[in-house]
């Protein structure tokens, strides 16, 4: 599994964005730091209709379905986590509530 340090890929001055992720959806929630997608086309031209967020898998790892995540104003249900590449992140299907 990669050991490096992810924090350069999740640095807010540059891509990622910071994010509350609440554990069953209620509670104080953790900070965590995202890069998140709003919906758009791929690269076959469909259009998403569900966002997407990539963040390390660490803060990921204890993840269920009633789990959520606040970008800014908006809360997103976690619909599903997948591993990316070696496991170190995790790319979140989230739903707006």
């Amino acid at each position: 599994m990669f050991t490096e340090d992810l924090t350069v890929f999740f640095n807010t001055a540059d891509h990622a964005v910071s994010a509350t992720y609440k554990a069953g959806g209620t509670g104080a929630g953790v900070a965590v730091k995202v890069i998140f997608d709003a919906p758009g086309i791929d690269q076959y031209g469909i259009s998403g209709t569900n966002p997407t967020a990539l963040g390390k898998a660490t803060d990921f790892a204890s993840f269920t379905n009633a789990d959520t995540l606040t970008i800014g104003a908006n809360t997103y249900r976690i619909l599903q986590t997948t591993p990316q590449d070696d496991g170190a992140t995790v790319l979140c299907q989230l739903e707006k509530q």
